[in-house]
């Protein structure tokens, strides 16, 4: 994996009165911060140590410019559909920003010497350091700038990831692409050579699921589509919503109802036949929204909102109050070993199968498109 420092930038913060507000409207807000001098650029190149800490995680990882060829080579590989509309949002505000405000998070398999590496620097003191009181996270950066220093890690993960995987961030790679194809060709006004990410070993990441509310509409009422699923699913009513417990099982949140959903032993036959790695999010988007709901391309389908798991049943509730006729599923989260086996096969999963965290804060360093 070839690693490029860049001169990163970082927010003032003695000149922000309120840092959350200001890192949740950066999104859109971003030029007029950096023309307002809210921005300050490193003087030197640079990649970064990065820790996230609070009550219930702790995470680190390497920030770092990575050379575009790594996602055209296949060397970081997808494992997920995008989605047409973010596709386009994310593409219009990286035009307007001429930057990448967020890094993208790319897992790799865990080695010892980046383990060791990055657990000596924790002991010493951040360069800099960024607090959310709200969230109760502390958000750590060590700079690694010296040659000699750079060289090292460099070749850390030059001799170590020769392959790795996109967690989040599948949008901004595909635009990233994008982009690089068109000012390649001159019909932007600069150059992409490289993308903003963050490199962390799966041992420092956690996979939640990531659910789905459909919009039935006037297309079928609630109970022909528990009659139509039924062809599917052993369904078992439940007294109270639940998650998942294990692959193969959903909950379906309906009509103020929930479900266990089994998916029948035959249809997990059937299909274990022709993948060797078979997921719910796979069964649920072919069976369920293309031959029962008659979805043609997910990608671009407004009636399915994606809820992530951490929003837990809240998130649901919320997705569904201005549909007509929802359908919630709420599914079993993949592994990180599932992930890597459709995306080394190219087998590409639908949109949203998975959910990452830790999740890296818009605004916090910056990577300018020159």
């Amino acid at each position: 994996m070839n690693l490029i420092p860049f001169q990163g930038l970082f927010p003032k913060i003695k000149l922000i009165a309120d840092l959350e507000s200001f890192f949740s409207n950066v999104k859109v807000n971003y030029p007029q911060f950096v023309g307002n001098g809210f921005y300050e650029k490193e003087a030197s190149e640079s990649i970064y140590l990065y820790q996230i800490i609070g009550p219930n995680l702790s995470h680190y990882g390497i920030i770092t410019a990575i050379d575009i060829k790594e996602f055209l080579n296949n060397s970081v590989l997808p494992h997920e559909k995008t989605l047409a509309s973010k596709e386009q949002e994310q593409l219009q505000l990286t035009l307007e920003r001429k930057a990448f405000i967020k890094p993208v998070l790319i897992g790799f398999k865990p080695f010892k010497s980046f383990r060791t590496f990055a657990e000596n620097k924790i002991k010493t003191k951040p360069d800099l350091e960024q607090k959310l009181k709200s969230k109760k996270e502390i958000h750590r950066f060590w700079k690694i700038s010296k040659g000699e220093d750079v060289e090292m890690v460099s070749n850390m993960f030059k001799k170590k990831v020769s392959k790795a995987y996109i967690a989040d961030g599948h949008h901004r790679c595909s635009i990233a692409k994008i982009l690089w194809n068109q000012s390649s060709k001159a019909m932007v006004p600069f150059r992409i050579e490289s993308l903003l990410s963050v490199l962390m070993p799966f041992d420092q990441l956690k996979i939640n699921d990531f659910n789905r509310v459909i919009e039935l509409g006037t297309q079928m009422r609630p109970v022909q589509f528990i009659a139509a699923l039924s062809d599917l699913f052993k369904i078992i009513p439940l007294k109270s919503k639940q998650k998942p417990s294990k692959k193969y099982e959903m909950t379906l949140f309906i009509d103020d109802m929930w479900f266990r959903l089994k998916w029948k032993k035959d249809i997990i036959a059937k299909y274990k036949k022709k993948q060797k790695v078979l997921l719910d999010y796979y069964l649920l988007n072919e069976l369920v929204l293309k031959k029962i709901l008659q979805v043609a391309d997910v990608r671009s389908h407004e009636g399915i909102k994606y809820v992530p798991g951490v929003e837990k049943f809240k998130g649901m509730k919320k997705e569904s109050r201005n549909m007509l006729n929802p359908a919630g599923f709420m599914l079993y989260p993949i592994s990180a070993k599932e992930i890597c086996y459709y995306a080394d096969n190219d087998m590409i999963l639908p949109p949203k199968s998975s959910y990452f965290e830790p999740r890296v804060i818009n605004g916090m360093i910056v990577q300018e498109i020159k």
